[in-house]
């Protein structure tokens, strides 16, 4: 039997899928209000509108984003193999999995493919899939709301069907299960070669478990596992950006303890994050104001979110960058960049939804800024270590993460930091990472100069032409510029059992900067390119036609973004198979949610949340890096 791999596409076929996404301006047009990448050579810097009235989450036109054909989840393809390091326990949904069976249930899982034998004597043997988080969590899967609690009802996705694609003989069998082991659907199969195997499902009841067996003697290879499913709501690639990228978000907040987990797959308590929990609040209100989410579940939320931060332990007034437990994980710091974007990110929520920013703004008063920048006169530290011992390393180099910093200690102490690495006529950041690119723009709108005499209009325009034509000027097997991919960020590699050690895994990509003199695309560590799409996010309001154009690739063609799929990176490997990596990572993805979320608001012609705000401190702190 041969194991079928689904993703090994040749790339001139996956072109002619595609196709282009061409989109066409006027200048001048009404519809399309002056921005700071007007004058960039990229052609159409704006979403550009005809006029189809496609639906919002309040009916006003929308600019022509493509409509998506909703894609089928991708629970598991079983390409991943125990990994040198250590072993592989992860479904394709960022969901836990493993091997069940009455008899010795040892056997081969990866290549594309999970091969089960049961001899004469009888038995059965499978594989369980959870549905949501670990296995032993008692959360579970809402098949009418699959984009997680929070959404409204007319926007949901709702499973209605599994697929398998399994060869071999036997009798095979597909059962859902709830959340005390009891079987709510199953179906029995007779195999007999290959076959597309299908159970539909109609069920109010939560979910747990998805497992598939062979019950009885047999011989079965299963090469992918997929959900079914269906919406009322049609899709754009800006809404399912963000609607779907916001559902991955809420299956990593814990509505009990009101913290965000670092990755959706790690159980609750185990590495909370800050910094993460902050932007899930600002993402609620971002999506109640768009009408995807109720005001006052938003209000809740957010008020929930702002109670919890202001009761954590600091150190000079620094949240931790990890927490478990509630507590600061054991050998992580406090992290003067991860509080200040939490407390600038709540705050702004807390301003939109109306609860009350004090203990907040104490939290910021509290902060030891005069510890952290000796007096002003230095760049802030990045904190201090697990024992309150401040880190020598300090925020010194021009960029996203700079400017909010200094942004911070200039609302609370009245000016702003100096910085060494700095180029006022040839900016650019540590490594020229994407999402430091942008960061900022997701808070302020990033159109002036600010105290070091950069152009932040100008350096954004730049850098989105160095990321939309790395793939142009450089020559790979795989032609990146033809299916869209794009976005050089800090990100998890495609398939990262596939890495020699652990350390490999995380790898930050960038179009060059101080530390580095050109592109780092990831080719000289995997041997050929790979790309992280929220990048692309944080673009698209900017850069339309091409976020849209992989959007649909991501979403259409390949099938690999899907309101339960999350892509963290993606690439097409030597042997010219597609290969992506599935990860729900909390920081990541919102940094995607409030990308799209700017793209929404371009397309309703409405201007984004966080800039129509006005949060008091904010505000007067943007004044004063941004004169």
């Amino acid at each position: 039997m041969r194991i079928i791999n689904q993703y090994n596409l040749m790339f001139d076929a996956i072109v002619a899928l595609v196709g282009i996404v061409s989109v066409s301006c006027s200048a001048g047009s009404d519809n399309f209000p002056e921005t700071e990448a007007d004058s960039s050579e990229s052609g159409c810097s704006t979403p550009c509108s005809d006029g189809s009235g496609q639906d919002g989450a309040d009916d006003e036109d929308l600019w022509t984003w493509s409509t998506v054909t909703l894609p089928r989840v991708v629970v598991d393809d079983y390409r991943a193999d125990d990994p040198p390091w250590g072993g592989w326990y992860y479904s394709r949904i960022g969901t836990d999995r493993g091997r069940m069976g009455s008899t010795a249930n040892i056997f081969p899982i990866g290549g594309g493919g999970a091969h089960v034998q049961v001899g004469p004597n009888g038995g059965w043997m499978g594989v369980w899939t959870s549905l949501m988080h670990n296995a032993n969590d008692a959360d579970t899967l809402d098949p009418q709301n699959l984009l997680g609690p929070l959404i409204k009802p007319q926007y949901q996705v709702h499973l209605i069907g599994v697929e398998v694609d399994a060869s071999g003989t036997g009798q095979f069998k597909i059962e859902l299960k709830g959340a005390q082991d009891e079987i709510i659907i199953a179906k029995t199969f007779t195999l007999d070669g290959s076959a597309t195997l299908f159970m539909a499902v109609d069920t109010q009841q939560p979910l747990k478990l998805l497992n598939w067996l062979l019950d009885g003697p047999g011989d079965v290879i299963v090469n992918a596992l997929r959900l079914v499913v269906e919406s009322d709501h049609s899709f754009t690639t800006a809404e399912a950006a963000f609607l779907w990228s916001y559902g991955h978000m809420s299956q990593a907040y814990d509505p009990v303890s009101h913290l965000v987990r670092d990755r959706a797959n790690w159980p609750t308590g185990d590495f909370d994050a800050v910094q993460a929990t902050g932007m899930f609040a600002l993402a609620t209100a971002t999506a109640a104001d768009l009408g995807y989410v109720d005001t006052g579940i938003a209000a809740d939320v957010v008020s929930d979110i702002a109670a919890k931060l202001a009761g954590l332990d600091v150190c000079e007034g620094l949240l931790p960058h990890f927490l478990t437990d509630e507590k600061i994980t054991n050998s992580t710091e406090w992290s003067s960049v991860d509080t200040i974007l939490a407390l600038l990110a709540t705050m702004l929520a807390c301003q939109s939804t109306g609860c009350d920013t004090a203990p907040i703004e104490v939290l910021l008063s509290n902060i030891a800024w005069d510890t952290l920048t000796d007096s002003s006169t230095v760049p802030m530290s990045h904190g201090f270590a697990y024992g309150c011992d401040m880190l020598a390393s300090r925020w010194d180099t021009w960029g996203s993460e700079s400017l909010l910093v200094v942004a911070a200690h200039a609302g609370a102490q009245g000016l702003p930091l100096p910085l060494t690495f700095v180029d006022s006529e040839q900016p650019k950041t540590w490594d020229g990472s994407g999402f430091n690119d942008e960061l900022a723009n997701l808070f302020f709108p990033m159109t002036g100069i600010d105290v070091w005499g950069v152009d932040w209009a100008d350096f954004r325009v730049a850098a989105r032409q160095k990321q939309l034509s790395h793939f142009s000027e450089v020559t790979y097997d795989a032609d990146y510029e033809n299916i869209g991919l794009f976005g050089l960020s800090a990100c998890e590699i495609p398939e990262p059992w596939a890495a020699s050690n652990e350390n490999e895994v995380y790898q930050v990509l960038g179009v060059g900067g101080f530390n580095n003199g050109g592109p780092v695309d990831g080719t000289t560590v995997l041997g050929y390119p790979f790309v992280c799409p929220h990048y692309g996010a944080m673009i698209a309001a900017d850069e339309p036609a091409a976020y849209d154009q992989m959007m649909k690739f991501l979403i259409e063609t390949a099938g690999v973004f899907t309101p339960l799929n999350n892509v963290e990176s993606i690439g097409v490997d030597t042997t010219n198979t597609l290969v992506w990596n599935e990860l729900k990572g909390s920081w990541n993805l919102s940094l995607q949610t409030l990308g799209a979320a700017r793209a929404v608001y371009a397309g309703k012609k409405g201007d984004y949340l966080p800039y129509k705000i006005g949060e008091p401190f904010w505000s007067a702190a943007f004044q004063i890096v941004m004169p």
